[in-house]
């Protein structure tokens, strides 16, 4: 390794050490947005830095770390002026989450009749369509558009709130978050079964509910793997039929597929530096999702398209995503970059505020769901898609109801201590 990559490797993991440090020191926790987007990216680019320049992966190019640095100091910036603002008039031990009037009763049966016309669908489909199950097209007519699509994307929701609500006692609840990622797993994109997964691993840690151990980390990596393990058997296996190739070429392609997924964000945007950025600046990707919302109600112009028509090889499969910070550099200048940066950390500690002064699950449910979001910020830039929008939206109709049918017995856990970190 040159000397001048080593610097920018051994800075730019300096930098995250000083403002994770930082980041505890003013919010007495590691549960921050900066650190939800921060710390997932450390362990991913070590991982990247490891396989770059074997296993046929192309070598690493390190100047690409400068976009981060800089867009991780920009991130902090919020992050000290919400702290020094408001953190000694809203920080009070106790509680994190007060659940409110949660008539769970009521949101099972809503659950189960949700999951089981999923199900229905599914059989149907599978016994009509032109398609096969693991296919692209299977998954966008089974849950990819429309009223279905809408649907799905309650489900992302809903598994927050079950996996935060899973405990010994209601241990049936597994079966509903399995059933729900079913739905996730045939739809076919990796990533809506991750995010929400994660959202709700943060919010019981976040909540004391579990504890930050190595092991919880390991099993999160076993989950992740078993994420690809699952959707390429279905789509290897029952979407090609008897054209399957042998157990072993299939587990040799799903580690080399898992590779290529960890990689794709942070290398994808290190080789379109390299080659100069291939893409053609569009500030309206970055909000794509407003826009097209906006165009949808008025009639007024095209969709913006957000897919990245850009693709890079980068030794195993060809990329186009190039993580949070290269999606949101390449489509704006460097103007455009600052301020998108300042704002998505400025919405995310205003809700961390929010929810620290209201202790509502349902202000925690959309912060967890965006810090899920920024959890897989090496990967790419979520927030141009309708779930940005659509998810706050389904959690404020679930508020809406359970403030009809709640009941004045409020299911509050007992006051805790703030979750302590240990040296």
């Amino acid at each position: 390794m040159e000397i001048m990559n080593f610097l920018l490797l051994t800075g730019i993991y300096v930098e995250m050490s000083v403002l994770a440090y930082l980041e505890y020191k003013l919010w007495n926790t590691l549960y921050t947005p900066l650190n939800f987007l921060m710390l997932p990216y450390a362990v991913v680019l070590l991982f990247c830095v490891s396989v770059c320049g074997t296993f046929d992966v192309v070598d690493f190019y390190y100047p690409s770390l400068s976009l981060w640095m800089f867009g991780l100091f920009l991130f902090a910036l919020p992050s000290y002026v919400f702290a020094t603002s408001y953190k000694k008039d809203i920080y009070s031990p106790g509680a994190k989450v007060i659940d409110e009037s949660f008539p769970m009763r009521w949101l099972n049966v809503f659950t189960l009749v949700i999951i089981a016309l999923f199900m229905l669908r599914l059989v149907k489909m599978a016994m009509t369509s032109q398609y096969l199950i693991g296919t692209f097209e299977f998954g966008q007519d089974y849950c990819g558009k429309g009223i279905w699509g809408h649907l799905h994307r309650l489900l992302h929701a809903l598994v927050i709130i079950y996996i935060y609500k899973f405990d010994k006692k209601h241990w049936y609840y597994i079966l509903m978050i399995v059933a729900m990622f079913i739905v996730s797993f045939v739809y076919g994109v990796n990533s809506w079964v991750l995010i929400p997964a994660m959202a709700g691993l943060a919010m019981r840690l976040y909540t004391g509910k579990m504890k930050l151990r190595l092991s919880l980390f390991l099993k999160i990596l076993f989950f992740a793997f078993a994420v690809f393990v699952v959707s390429y058997t279905i789509a290897l296996f029952i979407g090609r039929g008897d054209d399957a190739a042998s157990y072993d070429i299939i587990f040799d392609f799903i580690c080399k597929i898992f590779i290529h997924y960890f990689i794709s964000g942070i290398v994808g945007w290190s080789q379109d530096l390299q080659m100069g950025i291939l893409e053609r600046p569009d500030s309206f990707v970055v909000l794509a999702c407003v826009v097209n919302l906006v165009r949808a109600f008025t009639g007024g112009g095209d969709f913006v398209e957000v897919i990245n028509p850009h693709f890079i090889h980068n030794g195993i499969r060809g990329s186009n995503v190039r993580a949070f910070f290269g999606t949101i550099y390449v489509n704006t200048s460097i103007f455009e970059f600052v301020a998108f940066v300042l704002l998505f950390s400025t919405m995310m500690y205003m809700l961390k505020v929010w929810m620290m002064r209201t202790k509502s699950i349902f202000v925690a449910l959309v912060y967890f769901f965006y810090a899920g979001m920024f959890v897989m910020g090496w990967f790419e830039y979520y927030f141009y898609h309708l779930p940005f929008l659509e998810v706050p939206a389904w959690v404020f109709i679930l508020y809406l109801f359970f403030k009809k049918f709640g009941t004045n017995a409020s299911e509050q856990p007992e006051k805790k201590e703030p979750l302590q970190i240990k040296e």
